[in-house]
């Protein structure tokens, strides 16, 4: 994850490698869907992101804390901008990306 510019009550950018992953992950793995669901830490760690790096995504308003996820085929369909907004350096406040 970059750091640069980025607001201090949003997550860092990802990179892009890793944004892809965690879509991947998201369109298609129920089991860790149900993790990111209950614990995104927990998910973001398994997903591969450090202590440090899983901490920074989830401060403040992080769209990575939705209250319900939307569904695979959603994320699926929504993936290109979905991915831009997780690698950008914009603020990652928005919280509706992941709701249904």
């Amino acid at each position: 994850m970059s750091t640069e510019g980025n607001n201090p009550q949003s997550h860092p950018a990802f990179t892009t490698e890793f944004a892809n992953h965690l879509l991947d992950l998201l369109a298609s793995d129920d089991a860790f869907r149900a993790l990111f669901a209950d614990d995104a830490r927990a998910a973001l760690l398994q997903a591969g992101l450090s202590d440090a790096e899983a901490d920074a995504a989830l401060v403040g308003d992080s769209c990575l804390r939705p209250e319900t996820l939307a569904s695979k085929e959603e994320i699926s369909a929504a993936r290109d901008a979905l991915l831009e907004s997780m690698t950008s350096q914009t603020a990652h406040t928005v919280p509706f990306c992941l709701l249904t």
